[in-house]
């Protein structure tokens, strides 16, 4: 894939993406549906990373439409939170550089601890064109 072009994040939705954090992303599935499911969520510079098998739906659905959406909440107020609408870059997470990576940070563990090493993995590297930070109806607004 060549070069993509990134929005860049806002300093107040870095706050929510700080650290790893759960979120939710939306794929297009082969026939059109849409499919959603939780993963870790990395802040990386100007890009979201996720790790994940390389044998999941999700990566088949990106190779094959790479238009992706990540939403997550804010840790401490789950009415606030961060969605970005992008497109999906996937790299092979060879020698599961990666994976480790998490797990050393986040983990306090040199390895990941829950598969097999023989376990291939799958860089999502998500570059946005939209992120918004809309208020869930009812919460209070900022100051």
């Amino acid at each position: 894939m060549g070069a993509m072009t990134t929005a860049p994040i806002p300093e107040r939705a870095r706050t929510i993406l700080t650290g790893l954090r759960v979120g939710f992303v939306a794929t297009t599935r082969p026939d059109g549906q849409l499919s959603v499911v939780p993963v870790g969520v990395m802040l990386d510079g100007d890009v979201l990373r996720i790790s994940t098998p390389s044998d999941t739906f999700k990566v088949r659905n990106l190779r094959a439409d790479p238009r992706v959406a990540v939403c997550v909440a804010d840790p401490q107020d789950a009415r606030h939170y961060v969605e970005v609408r992008g497109t999906a870059e996937l790299a092979d997470d060879v020698d599961r550089i990666f994976i480790d990576r998490i797990a050393r940070e986040y983990m306090g563990a040199d390895e990941y601890p829950y598969e097999s090493r023989d376990v291939g993995r799958t860089i999502i590297t998500v570059h946005p064109n939209r992120i918004s930070m809309p208020r869930v109806h009812g919460s209070p607004k900022e100051d």
